[in-house]
């Protein structure tokens, strides 16, 4: 795919029509009606993460092929760990991320050649369908895994990075992820998570969003919908390089799920709501 000279790169083609499509189709709307089933069984709540990222997805929108767009998403220290990591070692570090979704905001580093990425995420079928539905090409495809069982998927120490992007509260368990995060995580790598502070609140507790989430003392700490608090990071072999908060607005993040689509505010809450980054050190 060739960049304009504006260093944008150009969306791709709209979706031929045809029995391919309509594959593509009736496999996705096969992954919706297995997760509408598993909801009802009890299972976790994912119909409206698919069908908010069909939303999304079915625009083609072009920020996702803008390299300043990416530039700008993509998280600071990250390119500051693969620089250190690099100096160490010629090989490029192997980053996992956990929670990806579709489209990885990490795009710009594969752009930049900094790491290679492995991505997981326990909707990474559906998601694979939608893209392919839409036309949707993107350099970093998720692998269906959950963060609760990452030793299942991966080896001990096979990762030099790892990364999780406001998707920790997603999950059933944030502190049995992060015990395999570090499981998978070489000493001396790198752990960065991010994302919104008390998401939990912010959603009403519904759907996905169960858990609090914010950093403390170059900690992460979880509050549950009691106000019950546990230190999620205390006694993992982790130890807190920066911690820093901001206002949504101020992080740089303009696509990757965060559209402001035509039937939002120009200027939504979620602008103002808090953002935390903890990047931590495997010991």
């Amino acid at each position: 795919m060739n960049a304009h000279a504006d260093g944008t790169v150009p969306p791709p083609n709209p979706v031929p029509r045809g029995f391919s499509d309509r594959l593509r189709q009736i496999r996705y709307r096969a992954a919706l009606a297995y997760c509408r089933l598993w909801r009802a069984a009890g299972g976790p709540d994912y119909v409206d993460e698919i069908t908010y990222w069909e939303g999304i997805l079915s625009q083609r929108p072009s920020s996702l092929f803008d390299r300043r767009v990416r530039e700008a998403a993509f998280p600071p220290e990250l390119r500051e760990c693969a620089a250190e990591l690099q100096r160490d070692d010629l090989r490029l570090p192997r980053l996992l991320e956990l929670g990806s979704g579709p489209v990885s905001i990490l795009a710009s580093g594969i752009d930049e050649g900094l790491f290679t990425v492995v991505a997981v995420d326990p909707l990474a079928r559906p998601y694979r369908y939608l893209l392919r539905l839409y036309g949707v090409t993107y350099p970093i495809q998720p692998l269906p895994g959950r963060g609760e069982t990452l030793l299942k998927q991966f080896i001990p120490a096979s990762f030099d990075i790892a990364y999780s992007s406001n998707a920790l509260d997603h999950t059933r368990s944030p502190r049995r992820c992060l015990e395999q995060m570090c499981q998978v995580l070489r000493p001396g790598g790198f752990l960065l998570l991010e994302g919104f502070v008390r998401e939990g609140t912010h959603g009403n507790w519904s759907g996905l969003h169960q858990h609090d989430l914010l950093t403390e003392h170059g900690s992460l700490t979880h509050l549950d919908r009691a106000g019950r608090q546990t230190n999620l990071t205390a006694d993992l072999p982790l130890t807190c390089v920066s911690e820093r908060v901001c206002q949504f607005k101020d992080r740089g993040i303009g696509a990757f799920g965060y559209e402001v689509t035509a039937d939002m505010p120009p200027d939504p809450p979620w602008n103002y709501h808090d953002w935390y980054t903890l990047l931590l050190r495997r010991l």
